[in-house]
């Protein structure tokens, strides 16, 4: 995994490429999208349609509700991109988790989400726009989403309290601990009638003598 790190340079490129991809003003999306399209409709439909194609076992978890809140993925990067005090990308990134929790979508999806987010980016973004320095700024604010919302994937909660989300942003979880007395044991002398053996299906290697002292 990418180190989740974003530098400044990594939040110029990263919200640069989406408002290229996003205007359609790239050699991928003018090759692709059709003259009065939305660009933006465009990238969601191909994203989803890359993703559902990918991995199929996947496509339950995405209702239509689930749609909508999908789009949240670039909202959530435009936000890291755009915010140099990242506290508000952190509370986005935080309740997307939450809700993810409730939608019983699994940590392993994640890695499929990341792997066909950049490539519907490199695709939508064409020859000659596409190359190591932006696919390495777009791996970089996806590591630092996952950063923020695996732990909260981990733990699974689905209904936060207020204190347990405000903990979540700072990467701190509250665990509960709770202690039971040990049972007591009696011994087999006072639940077996004396000169009784406690276990007379058992062989001792002495004939005539029960195989537990009691």
């Amino acid at each position: 995994m990418e180190a989740c790190k974003v530098t400044t340079r990594m939040r110029e490129i990263v919200l640069s490429s989406w408002e290229a991809i996003a205007s359609g003003n790239t050699p991928g999306m003018k090759a692709k999208v059709a003259p009065g399209s939305s660009p933006v409709v465009f990238f969601y439909d191909y994203f989803y349609g890359s993703l559902f194609k990918t991995a199929p076992e996947v496509k339950p978890l995405f209702r239509a509700s689930i749609i909508i809140q999908g789009k949240a993925l670039i909202s959530i990067v435009q936000t890291v991109t755009n915010e140099a005090n990242v506290e508000n990308a952190i509370e986005k990134v935080v309740d997307l988790a939450y809700r993810h929790n409730k939608y019983k979508v699994k940590m392993g999806y994640y890695n499929v989400l990341g792997n066909v987010l950049l490539t519907a980016v490199r695709e939508c973004s064409g020859d000659g726009v596409w190359n190591a320095e932006m696919e390495s700024a777009w791996r970089h604010v996806y590591a630092f989403m996952m950063t923020a919302m695996c732990p909260i994937l981990y733990h699974g909660q689905q209904d936060p309290t207020d204190k347990e989300k405000q903990m979540a942003k700072t990467g701190k979880y509250l665990h509960s601990v709770t202690f039971r007395r040990p049972k007591e044991v009696q011994p087999a002398t006072s639940v077996v009638p004396t000169g009784q053996c406690p276990v007379p299906g058992m062989t001792s290697i002495n004939p005539g003598q029960c195989p537990v002292p009691h």
